[in-house]
């Protein structure tokens, strides 16, 4: 599954950048660095690699699916490129504004546990549809909890 490779990549570059820094920057400042991560690097990627899959390879990538293609997935391209933005602009931009990138990495998430029921009611459940549902919400979870532990998010 691609997007373990993607969160892995956030994780690693977290390391990297932990080591660099070192790791006696307190709770607060290592959650705040694997967050960040996660945003720029995860979220970065994953909004590129879909408006290239959703935009740039359309055709290809809906005949693959099995999907009708169309505007639509134009559009959700553009939306995963919308969260890549935002997980670059929490480069520059903290604060609350990364309460924001949450939010809709949540509304994000929302439209994955969605169609994930959906093809998961439309043909046989597997351990993957299952995987990609435990997943989802796993993954918003301890990016709540990353969030909740910087002060300087809250004010």
């Amino acid at each position: 599954m691609w997007i373990l490779a993607l969160i892995g990549s956030g994780v690693l570059t977290a390391l990297i950048h932990l080591t660099i820094v070192g790791w006696n920057i307190g709770t607060a400042g290592i959650c705040e660095i694997f967050l960040l991560h996660q945003f720029a690097v995860t979220h970065g990627l994953l909004g590129v690699l879909g408006f290239y899959i959703n935009v740039i390879k359309a055709d290809e990538t809906a005949k693959k699916l099995n999907w009708p293609g169309g505007p639509f997935q134009a559009k959700y391209g553009f939306s995963q490129f919308g969260l890549a933005v935002m997980g670059v602009l929490s480069i520059f931009i903290r604060g609350t504004f990364w309460i924001g990138t949450l939010v809709s990495l949540y509304i994000y998430g929302i439209s994955g546990l969605w169609s994930h029921v959906a093809q998961m009611k439309r043909t046989k459940v597997n351990a993957i549809d299952i995987w990609n549902l435990i997943l989802d919400v796993i993954y918003h979870i301890v990016l709540t909890i990353l969030l909740l532990q910087i002060p300087s998010v809250w004010g």
